[in-house]
């Protein structure tokens, strides 16, 4: 699928990070926050670092200031947040680690673009989105659905989005799903757990969230008509 081979083509680190200095940067976040990756960052003589469930800090290269804020770089074309970049970057290297099929797939006959969407069964925009999917493939825009239970893992909504990952007919399964309806019990090695915390790793913190080929999140329900102009201008 085209957003796939996107992810793991735009998706590059720079050169390999060197472990001292990654121990250093590590020593110097609060307990308890990960680090998820750093590179020399855009401004001279600091690191970005991408910690925590997707947010950006900047450390100097003499390890002697700590900057934690929004980074805004001026271009002829306008303003462009340089946070935003280093956050794309964790969610293309994420997803382009997700196998296709682990996705619930709605594919475009005439496909021009293609997306991620972390989806809960029980949300009611989640259940707008999905009564309008046929707007979206019409408009050439394909979807691939990955579980994001708001209740968290053990609840009623994982236990159902288990039952239709498992499902012979995952597709209506999740739909049947999201009209309200039951669906028979199933189970299997099922991804609803990696796709939760791959969610919460990078900064989902509700549903729908859909995600862009570029590495772009957009949170909430978005109209086809209006999601097809985000895609088309880029």
């Amino acid at each position: 699928m085209k957003l796939r081979f996107l992810l793991l083509l735009i998706y590059a680190f720079t050169a390999q990070p060197s472990e001292e200095v990654k121990l250093k940067l590590e020593s110097m976040l609060p307990p308890g926050v990960n680090l998820n990756f750093y590179e020399d960052a855009q401004i001279d003589n600091f690191y970005a670092l991408n910690v925590a469930n997707n947010q950006v800090i900047y450390i100097s290269k003499d390890f002697q200031f700590i900057f934690a804020g929004e980074v805004i770089k001026s271009l002829p074309s306008g303003l462009e947040s340089v946070n935003e970049q280093y956050q794309r970057k964790l969610i293309l290297n994420l997803l382009s680690e997700v196998p296709e099929s682990e996705s619930i797939q709605f594919m475009s006959e005439n496909e021009k673009h293609s997306i991620y969407v972390f989806t809960d069964v029980t949300c009611a925009y989640c259940r707008i989105f999905h009564s309008n999917i046929r707007e979206y493939l019409d408009r050439g825009i394909s979807v691939s659905y990955l579980a994001f239970p708001r209740d968290g893992m053990g609840g009623s909504s994982s236990e159902n989005m288990k039952s239709a990952w498992c499902s012979s007919d995952r597709a209506s399964a999740v739909t049947q799903l999201k009209l309200g309806k039951d669906i028979a019990k199933a189970s299997c090695k099922d991804p609803i757990a990696k796709h939760f915390e791959i969610g919460k790793m990078i900064g989902v913190t509700g549903t729908p969230s859909i995600i862009l080929g570029d590495g772009q999140m957009l949170s909430g329900y978005i109209p086809a008509e209006d999601l097809i102009k985000i895609l088309d201008n880029g």
